[in-house]
């Protein structure tokens, strides 16, 4: 059984092994995390406990569920639980998941316009804060197609083919990326003449007037928003997402349609978006024809969602984006912060991102109970610093070391990947350790960063 990997002295070299299962397993397999940084270590303690302190037992009439909005709230809602599903999966929260992601798909009806419940309680209703009645309700527009990519991404994390064969779920995303689309003019062709005020019912005594058809995740602004440019990198990211569903189920037809729609919406995104005399993304457009670029305060910035999406691919403009947050760090709100240390660990900026996490976990962070923020840590430090990554269709996962320096060390044990649990140990960015402690036979894919000319696999010297 392969258990480690030397490299001395390419891109990151990678190289892949089969990993058997370990003849022993511990007695306890809850994700664990050690590093020579113990700010970090105890950051990632105090996440750990704080998310799982949000998950509910499945004795509610909603069934297995975690805490996704604003504390307090006995809720959770579609963009919350995007964002906080793969820390979930990581703290062996599956079986919430789905069912929370089934709960939504269950809940689209044409009806509601082909949007379904923002926000569910543990009661299993929409949630009164958000919803009065089918005609009068708020509901941001991005979420379908955040579901819809985050499903892709469990379905890629734990190989679960419920998320791509469930027929609730089929429907929901076929619903999201044909009628939801179409209903609410949401395609490059017709996003720009869009009626803003579409679909809003006429009563004047409606509770959410303005706020059903939000076509952004930002609720604020300076004036009447038209588009948010995460609306279009959510829907890039969906059209991504569904295309390789598509396939996964053998319907290479569709496939190709899909595949293709992506492609159209991504040109749109870097022909509409891209303000070349800034030098910088635009984030939200406006009914007067003003653009906002990066903003802060109460207008917070929206472009990290081009990274988040990964609807952006250009070095040069992920830099951009990358340095506008840097700037203005401390003046963002906790819900945006929660999306950002992954940015800086995945380019080069690993002191940053740890600083992030330590900043976002310490007590003296009055949000830090907001429930993202816990489980995202979960994610920043397994998929950001140690970058764990999966691929179900290969039954594979890869690991790159993003530690400080040499001197540095971190330890995960007990990831769930796939039908398996791992560990995980980086000793600088030179030597990584991973044992497969349970499940059947997987495969390993050990990236090293920079060029090297030889390489040693448990002491053995290899080209």
């Amino acid at each position: 059984m392969i258990v480690g990997i030397l490299i001395q002295g390419c891109k990151p070299n990678s190289k892949k092994y089969e990993l058997k299962e370990k003849s022993f397993i511990n007695d306890s397999l809850d994700i664990s995390f050690k590093s020579s940084n113990k700010k970090l270590t105890e950051a990632f303690t105090w996440a750990k406990d704080k998310a799982l302190s949000y998950a509910h037992d499945g004795t509610d009439p909603v069934g297995l569920w975690y805490e996704a909005a604003l504390p307090n709230r006995e809720a959770f809602c579609m963009r919350d639980v995007s964002h906080q599903a793969i820390g979930a999966e990581l703290l062996g929260l599956g079986n919430h998941n789905f069912n929370m992601f089934l709960k939504f798909a269950q809940n689209i009806s044409e009806e509601l316009d082909y949007c379904s419940y923002w926000e569910i309680n543990r009661y299993n209703l929409p949630a009164p804060v958000d919803y009065e009645n089918s005609k009068d309700f708020w509901y941001n527009l991005p979420a379908n197609f955040d579901v819809t990519y985050n499903a892709y991404r469990l379905y890629n994390w734990t190989g679960n083919k419920a998320y791509l064969e469930n027929k609730d779920l089929q429907n929901f995303y076929s619903l999201s990326m044909n009628e939801y689309v179409n209903h609410w003019d949401l395609g490059h062709a017709e996003v720009l003449t869009r009626n803003r005020k579409l679909h809003e019912k006429k009563e004047e005594n409606t509770r959410f007037k303005g706020k059903r058809g939000i076509p952004t995740y930002n609720e604020g602004g300076r004036g009447e928003t038209v588009l948010g440019i995460d609306m279009t990198a959510s829907l890039v990211a969906a059209y991504k997402a569904y295309a390789e569903i598509l396939r996964l189920n053998g319907d290479m037809v569709k496939y190709t349609l899909y595949k293709g729609k992506a492609e159209e919406e991504q040109k749109f995104l870097n022909d509409f978006w891209w303000d070349s005399k800034q030098n910088s993304f635009r984030s939200i457009w406006y009914e007067d024809g003003t653009f906002d670029n990066f903003m802060v305060g109460n207008n917070q910035a929206f472009l990290h969602y081009l990274l988040y999406f990964d609807a952006l691919q250009n070095p040069d403009k992920v830099k951009t984006v990358k340095d506008e947050y840097v700037k203005n760090f401390d003046k963002l709100i906790v819900e945006l912060k929660s999306y950002l240390p992954i940015i800086f660990y995945e380019n080069g900026q690993t002191a940053l991102a740890n600083q992030m996490i330590i900043d976002l976990c310490a007590p003296q962070n009055q949000r830090r109970d907001y429930p993202e923020n816990s489980f995202t840590v979960i994610e920043h430090l397994t998929r950001g610093l140690m970058g764990i990554d999966t691929d179900a269709e290969s039954n594979t996962f890869s690991t790159l070391s993003r530690l400080e320096s040499q001197k540095d060390w971190g330890q995960m044990k007990n990831i769930p990947i796939l039908s398996n649990k791992i560990s995980i140990t980086h000793e600088g960015n030179l030597k990584t350790v991973a044992t497969n402690q349970k499940g059947p036979l997987i495969q390993w894919i050990a990236e090293i960063p920079g060029r090297h000319e030889y390489l040693y696999v448990n002491n053995v010297k290899v080209k």
